[in-house]
């Protein structure tokens, strides 16, 4: 199975600025079967290499048979979860569910997250995932699988970065002890300033909670190029 699907889960607009419009017509005119996208264009919550990455991680487990479920922390309107969903109902063998967790209430503009999520869904002809909704105190650890293949961590809020990392490290106390041997943590808005160049350090308190989490397990983060975005991950050992 073919990662093109990735290209689906995005809403491309027509036109774009000036410049994009004048090298598109140039390459057209050359006969050049390309074309250009500006940053930020997508209109989603991840660019297109965070999505790819995702793929590839998520195909890993899958590939390599990691027991356990998949969890999303940190859903809002279920984007990256309609993509994981579609890797899962793809690549793999029906034992496994996809779950997600969320208070659900409206920010960013979005005044229902929880009725976009399953309008998503149902955009791309995918079951609904367990929805698990509220704040992770309350649905964190009952509600969470007792194994766990991939996890995707994405709770990242815009507000106080010392508050944002505790809740970080809250979450991972309960996610980290149910991965699987094998299973991949997937750690959105992970900075790591001194090795991706240009990397915008949207949610600062991300990487202070993981590398202090992190700091006495087996396990070490790898950062991966995302373009703009942070993102990163580890294997469990």
């Amino acid at each position: 199975m073919h990662n093109t699907f990735i290209t689906r889960y995005f809403d491309w607009p027509a036109g774009g600025s000036r410049p994009v419009r004048l090298a598109n017509a140039l390459l057209r005119r050359l006969g050049k079967n390309a074309w250009v996208r500006a940053p930020h264009s997508t209109g989603q919550m991840t660019n297109i290499e965070q999505r790819i990455n995702l793929y590839h991680l998520v195909s890993q487990v899958l590939a390599y048979d990691v027991p356990g479920d998949l969890v999303e922390v940190g859903s809002f309107v279920g984007q990256t979860a309609a993509l994981m969903a579609t890797i899962l109902q793809n690549e793999g063998d029906g034992s496994r569910r996809l779950h997600v967790y969320d208070s659900f209430e409206g920010l960013w503009n979005t005044d229902r997250p929880l009725d976009v999520l399953k309008q998503n869904f149902a955009k791309h002809s995918l079951p609904l995932p367990e929805i698990h909704a509220g704040w992770f105190s309350a649905t964190m650890p009952a509600q969470l699988p007792d194994r766990i293949s991939f996890a995707h961590i994405d709770c990242g809020w815009g507000g106080d970065p010392e508050e944002h990392a505790r809740v970080l490290r809250d979450a991972m106390s309960h996610v980290y002890p149910r991965l699987s041997t094998g299973a991949i943590c997937s750690i959105v808005d992970y900075c790591q300033l001194d090795e991706v160049p240009d990397v915008q350090n949207l949610n600062p308190g991300v990487k202070p909670a993981f590398d202090a989490f992190m700091a006495d397990k087996a396990e070490r983060i790898s950062v991966l190029y995302a373009c703009e975005y942070g993102h990163a991950y580890f294997r469990k050992r």
